[in-house]
């Protein structure tokens, strides 16, 4: 990988530890918003907390392994495909977890 390569890889990385950060923040808080509103602990919805603390870490990964021997630009394209596909799995994670989406 080249410079150019780790440059795009240490500003996008920025953007998928926002991610990680907003899954840690929600798998500590959700918890704790239920047990002051008096809900029943077995209804926090522990996979889809989870996989939102894992799952931007496992696409960044996977999509920086994928493309290292890439051009910049396609290197570029594949990590904000990656991280567009992070929001578009957070954004139904959280409808999930909600009772916005029954399964």
């Amino acid at each position: 990988m080249t410079r150019a390569h780790v440059g795009v890889a240490a500003l996008m990385s920025i953007i998928a530890g926002w991610f990680v950060f907003d899954g840690v923040s929600s798998l500590i808080g959700l918890p704790a918003l239920y047990a002051q509103l008096g809900a029943d602990p077995s209804a926090v919805p522990w996979v889809p907390l989870w996989v939102g603390v894992v799952l931007p870490i496992v696409f960044y990964a996977v999509a920086v392994v994928v493309a290292r021997r890439q051009t910049v630009t396609r290197f570029t394209l594949v990590l904000i495909v990656a991280l567009a596909a992070t929001a578009t799995v957070r954004l139904s994670l959280i409808a999930l977890a909600t009772g916005s989406i029954l399964l």
